[in-house]
């Protein structure tokens, strides 16, 4: 009885220490349960109900949107609301020309400034001929730019020029007004001539500044042998001294000293730059463009302290342009006055001659404007490659810059007499080529400044699967803002998972706001967004896009997020991003 008991506690024990150890072995080795179809369509339920709640909250009550998401890694439609309902784009129209530019000329896509010449080069190094300089679009081009190319020129041995200094900006068409070649006949925002051959962005600076005595000098930035300056101000002045004091020996009334005032703050005085124009850097205004220079009102003592100077411009029958300069900025400051090229291909054969010189090659003829001939044989260039220049489109969304790379689209297609027309064509031609179904899409400009022009966010995400596929994609991706990082979005999306993850395109204009790109969720899947809003609210079309991007970089099919009661207020860090344009 005794050993049939021992057995039975031994049999017990080892069963005990075999199923705890069959325990262990599961622990160690349990992984969590794969989600299963039917988990993945509950995640994409909440996702998609939070996205409806977004797009039919109060902002939109009023208005019309246009959106779509599609994961690239599924080939498959995340979500969908009026996605082929055309609207306007506003700037995410620069999408297209940007794209269209890398699919004519593929990832290493450049855009140069030639230097060519009819002449011959002799043993003493004189060039017996003219120099053109023949621009195909480079809006970025500066002084530095020009004297590297200077550079090149003395490189090749040639130490004098016997004849003319030639600018070329023939590349485009001859309509250089935005306003004009877009049929709008509205100018949103002011833009320098649309031309293939400009330096400084097509802008001169006249600065003056005066001494102790008020005498002021006045010169132009950059220097050009196609600017003359004229002053027509005088000196201003000196004050007048004080009136002598009273020698009578009569004592003066004694006055009572009256209370002092209470201060509420100490008074600290500021130094203040003698600087009369500051550049200030803002988001989402006109179209996203960042604004012109201006002058900073300062304030005085009961009157205002901007310069008194003025500058007028005009062109004289010899191309050359003259800015007239009244009035003066004052003793020991300065001015400048920001004025628009009226001849951009002249002025920059003029700056190109100044460099010649600076650099030590003596220049025998002047400065003209004219078609290079088709026999004038190849010299050197200036190559910018094409990521640098769609960086600055899309990141900052320089409007300018924009219609450049419209018209160099244009231009591509072989067309130099009605550039603009055939760049209307061309962004079309891209999307067949691209098998991106367009679906009655409008386009007449580069920039998303017409209003009139018509995309739906379905026609955006087909383009951006497809950038997705080139072999450019890359390229192409980089050059689009970063949610909280840089470029138009980068005060948008601060502490959440959106953040240094979205890269996308904005769209802003008065009634209009979209944000179309790239965004990676939680999972890793790769999403292309459009979101297109047309209606009065666009701060809260803004607020609204941000919560969307953010449900995006939220989503997991593993870990669901819980659709929210409400809407969350606006986020105020896009509050102050929406400037709306003047019509």
């Amino acid at each position: 009885m005794k050993s049939s008991k021992t057995s039975f506690l031994l049999t017990v024990l080892i069963a005990i220490v075999l199923t705890s150890g069959a325990v262990a072995q599961h622990s160690r080795t349990y992984k969590a349960p794969i989600p299963t179809q039917y988990d993945s369509t509950q995640a994409l339920s909440t996702l998609r109900a939070r996205l409806d709640q977004i797009f039919t909250s109060a902002p939109y009550r009023s208005s019309r949107v246009s959106v779509m998401v599609w994961s690239l890694n599924r080939n498959a439609t995340v979500y969908d609301r009026n996605s082929k309902q055309n609207l306007t784009p506003a700037s995410t129209t620069k999408l297209f020309s940007t794209a269209a530019y890398y699919q004519l000329y593929g990832r290493n896509a450049i855009i140069s400034t030639e230097v060519k010449t009819d002449g011959n080069l002799e043993a003493d190094g004189t060039l017996r001929g003219n120099l053109y300089l023949i621009g195909h679009g480079d809006a970025l081009l500066s002084v530095n730019d020009l004297e590297e190319l200077a550079d090149k020129v003395r490189a090749l041995g040639i130490r004098r020029i016997s004849g003319n200094i030639v600018g070329d900006g023939y590349a485009f068409d001859g309509q250089t007004n935005r306003a004009v070649y877009s049929g709008d006949y509205e100018d949103v925002q002011p833009l320098p001539p649309i031309v293939a051959l400009s330096v400084n962005k097509g802008t001169v600076a006249v600065f003056a500044s005066a001494g102790k005595t008020g005498r002021i000098n006045v010169q132009t930035i950059p220097a050009s042998d196609a600017f003359n300056v004229v002053v027509r101000t005088s000196v201003p002045r000196s004050k007048k001294s004080p009136p002598a004091r009273s020698k009578s020996k009569a004592k003066p009334k004694v006055q009572l000293k009256a209370k002092p005032k209470a201060r509420t703050k100490p008074t600290t005085k500021k130094k203040r730059s003698r600087a009369d124009v500051v550049v200030e850097e803002s988001i989402e205004r006109y179209g996203d463009a960042p604004p012109e220079p201006r002058q900073r009102r300062r304030k005085g003592r009961g009157r205002s302290r901007v310069p008194r100077i003025s500058v007028s411009s005009s062109t004289l029958p010899s191309g050359i342009q003259q800015f007239v300069v009244s009035g003066s900025p004052g003793a020991n400051r300065s001015a400048t006055v920001y004025v628009a090229m009226s001849k951009p291909a002249l002025a920059t054969a003029g700056v190109f001659a100044d460099r010649l010189r600076s650099g030590g090659i003596e220049v025998d003829g002047h400065i003209e404007e004219r078609r290079a001939p088709a026999n004038a044989r190849y010299l050197t260039q200036f190559r910018r490659p094409f990521v640098e220049f769609a960086s600055v489109v899309n990141k900052r969304s320089d409007n300018y810059l924009a219609e450049h790379v419209f018209k160099m689209v244009g231009a591509a297609c072989g067309d130099h007499s009605t550039t603009a027309l055939r760049a209307k064509r061309a962004l079309v031609e891209v999307l067949d080529s691209l098998h991106v179904d367009r679906n009655n899409c409008v386009f007449n400009d580069g920039s998303g400044l017409s209003r009139r022009n018509l995309v739906s966010a379905a026609t955006e995400v087909g383009l951006l699967r497809q950038i997705h596929n080139q072999e450019w994609g890359p390229e192409y991706r980089s050059t689009l803002a970063v949610g909280a990082y840089d470029g138009t979005i980068r005060r948008r999306m601060h502490g959440s998972l959106a953040a240094n993850n979205v890269t996308a395109k904005t769209g802003t204009l008065r009634n209009v706001s979209a944000l179309a790109g790239y965004v990676t969720t939680r999972d890793g899947e790769l999403l292309a967004f459009s979101f297109i809003s047309n209606g009065p609210n666009v701060g809260s079309f803004k607020g609204m896009e941000n919560l969307a991007a953010m449900a995006l970089a939220s989503f997991s099919f593993k870990q669901p997020v819980p659709v929210p009661q409400d809407i969350l207020p606006t986020p105020t860090d896009t509050i102050d991003e929406v400037v709306t344009d003047t019509e």
